[in-house]
């Protein structure tokens, strides 16, 4: 009596280990929450600025929410397959310094610099809410970051698209016009104010996404 109590135990706790939802077997809160795709490969380098204090802000906003990833719109991941594709052939990776920013972060951002010049208002919220834009440089073979016209999130005329570099320098801007065929290739959009930002075309018409609960 006792075994077959035992063996019916012990059916019933692997029929609820094997039914349990996605959720409780360890599955990625984020990707479960918004319906975006966490970014890997080979040729990807995740360097998230705003994961430490070498941002404009000077602070950390992303670990106190747990985002210690890349995360993309399913349409996005599909066209950085067609880069990381033209990346192996070239020898090159690239680096990424942002992707999805949940809204809980622009709120905690604009809390820190209230100024829609340097920061999207939460109430209207950017296109990294969305997961539908992504900041990214280049690298070398050796995995070294190249050369470009400016930082990261610099303000300045530099970074813009139109800026060109001295004739005595023009690598920089040589490999930017370099990341902008790679991935206009794969059909990104640009801006021109930053040479690092690349977008979905249409990228507005996706909904804001919260890690409390998807599209808001």
């Amino acid at each position: 009596m006792r075994k077959s109590c035992g063996a019916a135990i012990l059916a019933s706790l692997v029929f609820f280990i094997l039914s349990a939802p996605l959720t409780a077997m360890g599955a990625d809160k984020i990707e479960t929450a918004t319906g975006l795709i966490k970014l890997s490969g080979e040729r990807f380098i995740v360097d998230l600025k705003y994961a430490g204090s070498d941002n404009f802000l000077k602070s950390d906003v992303y670990s106190p929410f747990g985002l210690a990833g890349c995360y993309v719109h399913p349409e996005m991941r599909a066209r950085l397959e067609t880069v990381e594709k033209r990346l192996k052939e070239e020898g090159l990776y690239l680096i990424v310094y942002d992707c999805y920013r949940p809204l809980e972060v622009q709120r905690a951002m604009w809390e820190i610099m209230p100024d829609a010049r340097y920061v999207a208002n939460p109430a209207t919220g950017s296109l990294h809410n969305r997961g539908t834009a992504i900041d990214c440089a280049l690298a070398d073979e050796s995995r070294q970051p190249m050369e470009f016209p400016t930082a990261f999130d610099s303000f300045s005329p530099e970074a813009w698209q139109s800026h060109q570099c001295p004739k005595e320098s023009p690598s920089p801007c040589g490999n930017r016009d370099k990341l902008n065929e790679i991935m206009g290739a794969a059909g990104f959009r640009t801006i021109r104010t930053e040479w690092w930002h690349f977008q979905l075309p249409g990228a507005k018409k996706y909904p804001l996404l919260s890690l409390e609960g998807g599209a808001k």
